[in-house]
């Protein structure tokens, strides 16, 4: 027992003294470990001769620009408003230069040649897009400080962000619905002018088309034709420079979208029903006039017309620059239907037109003018008197118009040359056919030509 004791004693510290080490060195509270990236951005930013500030241009020679590559991919175009004149669209913008403090050995940092930081702890240029529709100054803004930067070991830094712009794009109507429209999206610095700051479009690679656009950019009304990029030196007057009447040169980047709408909704919902509502009004210059319902019926078409007008106001901006050609043709299809209700009021007032108005000589040349639209009189000769007669229903006297006869060979002259025609009521009913059939003639050539107009804008 005493031996076991000893034996304890002896033990026991020894044990004590060891535990401590190894619940330490499990819990791992010996220290964090180096990174490989540890020593190079010791190395980068916080040298003590040199230390790196954020807040100046990285311009190490005298008389030097820094100069800035500017890129921008469509990603999707969300939509375009005509209205509002306001684009949507979702890209990807990315930004690249070179950063004279930021170069380094590979071999002397672990073959390190590149690694991502964020963007608020190094330089970054103050790109804004003049175009901006957003609510505040700071959404305006292109903000690059809230995304990473990729650092390459000879300085080269492409500092890039997803974002969705808001834009104001002026619209053109003049060819709606067939239009193409040009929205442009422009990059400047908002303080740094062309004397030490220049800011150019992205170098192509060489047998590179340049098309800064996914394929499936495109949305159901606007198909994406191009997404080019231009770069310049435009004159700005800002703040004091404005006042005292000099301006300074300051370098864009303009990126151009370039749409074709989709116009098949346009014909199918608002074009192609106002077409033919204006060829059923041929049909009234066939109707009867016994019928009684050809003034009410071209008023109808006239209402449904005036309601498709409405329809394409809407959906275009309110703009007094130009006339749309869609809307162009609604007014034409207008005007020929009011004509026609004009056309149709003088027929029908001459045809109820009875026997105690005689008719003039004029229009009973009109009358035998008549086989030149399609409505030949029936000569007989009779004792060398001519006597003309076409098929019709004779009414009686104090007849309503709407009253249904048999039909008979009505004679539209006698034999008593001293009258020349018989029947007045009858040559005016007759007279009224005549000018439907004339105007019917013109109306279908005008239709026509409009129609054909309107389907030929489309390319």
């Amino acid at each position: 027992m005493h031996l076991v004791r000893l034996v304890l004693l002896l033990v026991l510290p020894s044990c004590i003294s060891v535990f401590p080490s190894v619940v330490a060195s499990s819990s791992g509270q010996l220290g964090p470990k180096n990174t490989i990236y540890d020593g190079l951005l010791a190395y980068l930013f916080e040298n003590e001769t040199t230390p790196y500030k954020a807040n100046a241009m990285p311009i190490c020679e005298l008389g030097k620009k820094l100069k800035i590559q500017q890129d921008m991919l469509l990603i999707q175009l969300f939509d375009l408003d005509e209205p509002t004149q306001m684009l949507t669209v979702d890209v990807w913008v990315e930004s690249t230069w070179k950063d004279c403090r930021l170069t380094w050995d590979p071999k002397r940092f672990n073959n390190i040649d590149n690694f991502v930081i964020k963007a608020e702890e190094i330089w970054y240029p103050d790109l804004i897009f003049y175009e901006s529709l957003h609510g505040n100054f700071e959404e305006g803004m292109f903000i690059y400080g809230e995304s990473k930067a990729r650092i390459f070991s000879d300085g080269s830094i492409q500092l890039g962000a997803q974002a969705v712009f808001k834009s104001f794009c002026r619209i053109n109507i003049a060819q709606f619905p067939y239009d193409r429209q040009r929205c442009n999206i422009t990059f400047s610095s908002w303080t740094k002018d062309t004397s030490n700051f220049l800011l150019v479009k992205k170098e192509e690679a060489p047998g590179k088309k340049e098309d800064h656009a996914f394929v499936s950019a495109s949305n159901g009304e606007w198909m994406v034709e191009g997404f080019p990029s231009f770069d310049r030196v435009a004159d700005r007057k800002v703040g004091l420079d404005e006042a005292s009447g000099r301006s300074r040169q300051y370098s864009e980047v303009a990126f151009q979208l370039r749409l074709k709408r989709k116009y098949m909704f346009q014909q199918v919902y608002m074009l192609f029903p106002c077409m033919l509502l204006t060829w059923l009004t041929l049909f009234v210059f066939i109707m009867p006039t016994e019928c009684g319902e050809k003034i009410a019926y071209v008023t109808t078409i006239l209402l449904s017309l005036m309601v498709f007008l409405l329809m394409v106001s809407d959906n275009i901006p309110r703009s007094g620059d130009a006339v749309p050609v869609l809307g162009i043709y609604f007014c034409i299809a207008i005007a020929l239907v009011s004509l026609a209700n004009i056309k149709t009021i003088i027929s029908y007032n001459i045809s109820l037109k009875g026997k105690d108005f005689c008719m003039p000589a004029c229009f009973i040349k009109i009358l035998e003018s008549g086989k030149y639209v399609g409505l030949p009189l029936t000569h007989h000769n009779e004792a060398a008197v001519k006597v003309i007669s076409f098929a019709m229903k004779p009414r009686q006297a104090g007849q309503n118009p709407v009253t249904r006869h048999e039909d008979s060979e009505v004679p539209l002259s006698t034999t008593n040359p001293e009258s020349h025609f018989g029947q007045d009521e009858n040559k005016w009913r007759f007279l009224g056919i005549i000018l439907d059939r004339v105007f019917l003639i013109i109306y279908f050539v005008l239709n026509l030509a409009v129609s054909i107009w309107i389907l030929t804008r489309c390319d």
